[in-house]
């Protein structure tokens, strides 16, 4: 199978580790490849010597992005008003590639075919911490609290605010997935619980939410 092309006019964000791109045969969906810092390979070579023994998969952002969307899938349909949707691993000329949902804002007809969402960051710049994203934000750990969904550490920079007809949400579009070895908090509900909090109150404390 051809490997999907990629060029530099798709590029629309640059993360730490990876670059996203709209694929080039669908503008609602992105593509997600490694850039200079995300190659597996040389950040487990970079890595202190006790963390080189870890399998090639703890340093791959795709691959364990894949799982966690997977664990993502086994919850009800609710679960995609806050996570984007994922359509797995694709082969591209960038490296391999994940392939998510493309958030954007919606247009006056309500359809989403307006401009890609903007991080929580400059959302705030651009407009403050009004209630109605303090509202979304809440709708938000709902979620994360009644389906029990156990994620890193909530960094502004991994959540985006879409703009909708019937009002704002909040999406986390990165950082899901449980950094455990062995996952406790989602073998028992209680711990589970706890994480959550503790997760909710950080970020809370770290941006002042």
């Amino acid at each position: 199978m051809t490997a999907l092309q990629l060029t530099d006019d798709l590029i629309f964000a640059l993360g730490g580790r990876r670059v996203c791109y709209i694929h080039p045969q669908d503008a609602a969906r992105c593509v997600k490849v490694f850039g200079v810092n995300g190659d597996p390979h040389e950040r487990r070579r970079k890595a202190v010597w006790y963390k080189r023994c870890r399998p090639l998969y703890y340093f791959d952002d795709n691959r364990r992005e894949w799982s966690a969307f997977r664990e993502l899938m086994k919850h009800d349909e609710a679960i995609w008003n806050h996570f984007p949707r994922c359509y797995g691993l694709i082969d591209t000329n960038k490296g391999l590639g994940i392939v998510t949902e493309l958030l954007r804002d919606s247009d006056e007809r309500g359809d989403n075919c307006g401009r890609i969402v903007q991080p929580l960051p400059e959302f705030v710049a651009a407009e403050g911490k009004t209630p109605a994203l303090m509202q979304a934000l809440e709708e938000f750990y709902a979620l994360l609290r009644q389906h029990l969904v156990i994620t890193r550490d909530i960094l502004d920079h991994n959540l985006v605010v879409q703009r909708r007809q019937q009002g704002l949400r909040v999406v986390m579009i990165d950082g899901f997935g449980s950094s455990e070895i062995l996952p406790f908090s989602s073998w028992f509900r209680a711990l589970g619980r706890r994480k959550i909090e503790r997760k909710i109150a950080r970020f809370k404390a770290r941006y002042h939410y």
